[in-house]
Parts: structure tokens; C-alpha cells; sequence
């Protein structure tokens, strides 16, 4: 940690920062009042609820921000966002005085500045995980990711390996592993997915110093399946939408049928994406839940770059939207401030986004209703929507447009294999070619 922790004001940090010996000093702090409390004059002034930590090749720098009595915020300065430059913190609750608050932010500053230190011998594969999903994962992941790899490690890698010493890993024990997870009938992708994990885990240790090869790099790569995609057929979705049509959500329904939006995508629509005069719907964000519901939610932006698109609607969807807006409104008029509105469309009915238990419910019960199967996922309304459009002759960079992929060999990918007619009706049409047919569509 710091050898020379000192209070001091902005000028001398600066002259501090400029002296080449001191800042080749990489366990070396300073101590020195954020620059946003400076006088404007130039004065140095100490605001006694924000102090401001900054290590000297600026690389960590963190912030203690008194919020109320005995409550504080630590912000840990991690990385910048590579897309937008802006800076990315961690940032930490903490219950107690301000000497309790010191003392909680210091030990989380050593544990950064030992992670760059610590000898390989020292470390085990507990540790290693715990570093890389506080300085790597949780800054690089989407928060249900770094939920999911969490787990996963928890169960598959923290019980078989987690003691041992990262030298002493070897390709058996990790070999051992996959055996173990094959024998409780973990599925491949899952087991693919963990190796993919594992392998960038143990890249970084080798860039920390930790390493010095990685053992994944001996362990055969499990196979990966495609995900099989069970869509309905056009009468079978008539069908759910009569049931659905029925119940509390019906345009949320119809909604994902004809969009093909993801379900956080839905969850994120507000009112101003939707054009009622051109039947367009832009998506811009997508809702995710912490959790459970007291946990609450946050927006984030789009899956993948051309996540954000514009989606046309036919005008069955826009009318029923617009009756939907306007019980909407009514709600709000008669509960007042009873009602969070944050101008979410799919809202209930004190304003809140709907939580993936009230609607899945409600998919299941009406799936039973309809005399389907019981199998089919509310995200199958999606791969329904898109396997409908190409067999309808809807051209696939259309199709890879409206889904919001990543290319259209995502969507190739995906759905190529249920349209097994595609390929007889492309021969019947060069046959057709070459009978001096030039009619055959």
C-alpha cells in the first residue's frame, strides 16, 4: 500500500506528478482533495464529505463520498469504456464512521495493488476468479453475463479446482472436470461456454504475471451443438394470439409475435419509439432486472451495434397501441402520483416495467389454452416471427435487419436448417432456367 499517504493540496500533487523518480514509484499515493472542490480563485479548500485517492501512474484512483450520516460511497476508478472513453468505476456501499470508511477503502486499494504483486505460488484458482471478475468481468460484461459465468464457476470450477494453486493446475485436473460435468449430463454448450471462460481467465493470469502457459490450451475443446429452434407454424401462432388476446398483456404479445424483439428490448420501449404516423417502432435500449423485483432494473444499450433499428408495424399493432396508450393515460389521471410513470409501454398498473415472472405466467397458461406445447419459450416468438418472414420469401438481410443481428450470418446460421424447401425450390427454378422457362418465380 502507500508508503508516503500525506495530505497536501493540489499544487504540490501536481509538482508531485511531475517528478519522474516519484511517480516510477508504483505503491506510491498521494492524498489530495478532488479538483472539483477548488476554489475558483485558485485557493485550496478541503470538503470535508469527498476526498479524492489517485495513484501516481494513474492507474487506480478512487473516491469516498460522504452521502449521510454514517453512509459512504467508495468509487474505484477501473478502466475506460473503450467505445466512448468515458471512465468506469466500481462503486461500493459502506455503513459506519468516517476512520471505518478510510480503513474499508485502503484495504480494497491493497487488494488491487497485490493483485500486480502477489507471487504465482500464492495465488489459487479462487483467487484468480475473484480478480478477474472485480478488475475484468464486471467492467467488460453485461451484469446477467457476469451473473451467469458467476454461476457456472460456483458449481463446475470452484468445487474441483478451487484450493489448488494456479502452478499446479494441470490438463488432468481440468480434463477431470469436464468428465465430471458430462457425467451429471451438463449440456455441451454450457461446457463449451465454461472452457471459453476459463481460457480468457487463465489468458489474463499469463498477462499478470501469474503464468507462465496456459493449461487450457492442452484440453480438447468441447463440442458445441446448434441450439435447436422449435418456432410455431402460422396457425399454431393464430392460435396463441386469440388465448392471448384474452388476457392482461395483449399487445405485449402481439407485439413480440410481430416484432421479433427481444424480451428486454420490450420491456424497454417507451412511448416516443413508437411512430404512429409512419408505423415504425425504433428500438434504443433494453431493460434488465437485478434479480428480483426489489432489486429494480437499469437500461442498457442494444445486444449488438445493429441492435438499434427501426421496425415497421402493421396498422392492426398501431391501433392496438393507441388503445393501449389511452387506458394508459386514463390510469395515470385517476392514480396520480400512485403512478411511476417513466413512459414505459409495457408497464403495470402502478407504472413499474413488467417483471419476467407476471408475463411468463401468463405465456404458459395461454400456451395450455391453445393446445400447444408446453415446451415452446416465450423467446420461440421470436424465431417464430423470423421463420414465418422467410418462408414468406422475405429476403434475409431484411429479416437479419428487423432481428437487430450482428451480420447476416448470424441469421443464416440460425435459421437455414428450417427451411428445408428453400433448397428444392432454387433447383426447380435453374431446371425451370434451363427449359427456357423465364416466368418461374
Amino acid at each position: 500500500m502507500a508508503r508516503d499517504l500525506r495530505w497536501t493540496t493540489l499544487y504540490q500533487a501536481k509538482s508531485l506528478m511531475r517528478n519522474k523518480s516519484w511517480r516510477s514509484d508504483a505503491n506510491s499515493f498521494l492524498l489530495a482533495p478532488s479538483p472539483s472542490i477548488l476554489h475558483r480563485a485558485g485557493k485550496v479548500m478541503m470538503k470535508m464529505s469527498e476526498l479524492f485517492f489517485a495513484r501516481t501512474d494513474g492507474t487506480m484512483s478512487a473516491q469516498l463520498i460522504h452521502k449521510g450520516k454514517n453512509f459512504w460511497l467508495i468509487r474505484i476508478y477501473k478502466d475506460r469504456d473503450p467505445i466512448t472513453g468515458n471512465k468506469r468505476f466500481k462503486t461500493i456501499r459502506f455503513v459506519g464512521d468516517r476512520r471505518g470508511a478510510r480503513e474499508e477503502l485502503d484495504n480494497l486499494l491493497q487488494r488491487e495493488s497485490r493483485a500486480l504483486t502477489d507471487e504465482p505460488t500464492n495465488l489459487t484458482v479462487n483467487e484468480l476468479f475473484e480478480l478477474w471478475f472485480e478488475l475484468v468481468g464486471e467492467n467488460r460484461y453485461r451484469e446477467n453475463t457476469v451473473r451467469g459465468f458467476k454461476g457456472n464457476v460456483a458449481f463446475d470450477v470452484r468445487p474441483c479446482l478451487g484450493d489448488l494453486k494456479l502452478i499446479d493446475v494441470t490438463p488432468t485436473h481440468l480434463q477431470d472436470m469436464f468428465k465430471g460435468m458430462t457425467a451429471r449430463g451438463v449440456g455441451p454448450n454450457t461446457m463449451y461456454r465454461l472452457y471459453a471462460l476459463m481460457a480468457k481467465v487463465f489468458d489474463r493470469a499469463i498477462a499478470w504475471g501469474f503464468l507462465e502457459g496456459n493449461p487450457m490450451s492442452r484440453v480438447p475443446v468441447p463440442r458445441r451443438e446448434q441450439n435447436k429452434i422449435d418456432p410455431m407454424t402460422a396457425e399454431e401462432l393464430r392460435k396463441f394470439i386469440a388465448v392471448t388476446d384474452q388476457t392482461r398483456h395483449p399487445e405485449f404479445f402481439r407485439t413480440a409475435a410481430i416484432t421479433a424483439m427481444r424480451p428486454g428490448e420490450l420491456n424497454g420501449l417507451r412511448w416516443p419509439d413508437v411512430d404512429f404516423q409512419y408505423r415504425m417502432i425504433t428500438v434504443q435500449r433494453s431493460l434488465v432486472w437485478r434479480g428480483n423485483p426489489w432489486e429494480g432494473w437499469f437500461l442498457v444499450s442494444p445486444k449488438t451495434e445493429r441492435g438499434r433499428r427501426q421496425i415497421e408495424i402493421p396498422r392492426s399493432l398501431c391501433n392496438s397501441l393507441l388503445q393501449l396508450k389511452e387506458r394508459q393515460e386514463s390510469r395515470i389521471r385517476k392514480l396520480g402520483n400512485r403512478y411511476t410513470n417513466d413512459g414505459f409501454i409495457f408497464a403495470n398498473r402502478l407504472g413499474r416495467p413488467y417483471f419476467r415472472r407476471s408475463y411468463i405466467r401468463t405465456f404458459k397458461e395461454s400456451l395450455k389454452r391453445a393446445g400447444l406445447s408446453k415446451t415452446v419459450r416465450f423467446y420461440d416468438l421470436r424465431h417464430t416471427s423470423a421463420t414465418l418472414l422467410l418462408q414468406a420469401g422475405v429476403n434475409i438481410k431484411e429479416v437479419s435487419e428487423r432481428l437487430g443481428h450482428a451480420s447476416v450470418t448470424v441469421t443464416l446460421e440460425a435459421y437455414i436448417h428450417v427451411l428445408p424447401e428453400m433448397p428444392r425450390a432454387t433447383g426447380e427454378r435453374l431446371q425451370g432456367l434451363l427449359d427456357g422457362d423465364m416466368n418461374i418465380r
